[in-house]
């Protein structure tokens, strides 16, 4: 079997988590990705010159990380 970075690790790399690049295992990495599905959407609400609408945005997705 050839391992792939996303393929599980041996020893130590834990039961059924299947380590991803950069450390981040399936969960941590749907995490991400919903907080950035949620920035996404809300910066698409902001008008281009408001930059307050863009900040709290910003502000959501620190919160979120």
């Amino acid at each position: 079997m050839a391992h792939t970075p996303f393929s599980q690790g041996g020893i130590g790399a834990g039961v059924g988590t299947a380590i991803q690049p950069g450390g981040q295992n399936e969960q941590q990495q749907h995490q991400t990705w919903d907080a950035m599905e949620t920035y996404f959407e809300c910066i698409t609400t902001c008008s281009l010159d408001d930059g307050e609408c863009v900040t709290r945005c910003v502000e959501q997705l620190r919160e979120q990380g």
